[in-house]
């Protein structure tokens, strides 16, 4: 069984520059998680599988990356 990892920031504005940052900041934190639990997997094979975005209930704005890869070993 595969397990998933995932990171997600906040975003705190429409601006694409910002949204851009946040979703380079998740990806970055993913890639740094995956490096941990002995995945190699590069930023740009995370950025390929895009994000998603949503809204809490507090109306704050997130983007969120995940990887549903192989696990190590």
């Amino acid at each position: 069984m595969n397990k998933s990892y995932s990171a997600s920031r906040p975003v705190a504005s429409d601006n694409p520059e910002v949204i851009a940052a946040a979703v380079r900041a998740a990806t970055e934190e993913l890639r740094d998680t995956l490096k941990r639990h002995g995945i190699e997997v590069s930023f740009e094979d995370i950025a390929l599988l895009g994000h998603s975005e949503s809204w809490d209930d507090e109306g704050t704005r997130w983007v969120e990356v995940e990887w549903d890869g192989v696990e190590a070993g």
